[in-house]
């Protein structure tokens, strides 16, 4: 018998510790990160076209510092990132879930008229 309530505790704790780690703020990132997956996502779509609604974009991409990106609207599943080439000056648009997962990328033109606004 005592050895079944040993069991049922260490069972009880390990429930505990795993409803703790997974809190209201699970699989959310911080901004830092979403403009970081911006970056890498724009130097991903110079070599191949991955799905997404740009297709693959020009090399330039590869060269923009993260001041070029910023995050233009935070909702409350996923961010936009709007990012800026001012070689080519173009705009592109990242919609980047909360959990990290780039769900496209869209041209200035392309996202403003799907959008309903501009930013």
């Amino acid at each position: 018998m005592n050895i079944f309530k040993k069991i049922i505790l260490i069972s009880t704790l390990a429930m505990s510790a795993t409803t703790l780690a997974h809190s209201d703020d699970h699989g959310k990132i911080s901004a830092d990160k979403v403009i970081s997956i911006a970056q890498k996502s724009a130097k991903m779509l110079t070599f191949k076209d991955h799905g997404m609604s740009v297709g693959k974009i020009d090399k330039s991409w590869n060269d923009l510092a993260k001041a070029q990106f910023r995050i233009v609207e935070e909702r409350k599943s996923n961010f936009i990132v709007k990012a800026i080439n001012t070689k080519t000056k173009k705009t592109l648009y990242f919609n980047i879930s909360k959990n990290g997962e780039v769900k496209d990328v869209k041209d200035g033109r392309a996202f403003n008229d799907g959008h309903g606004h501009s930013h």
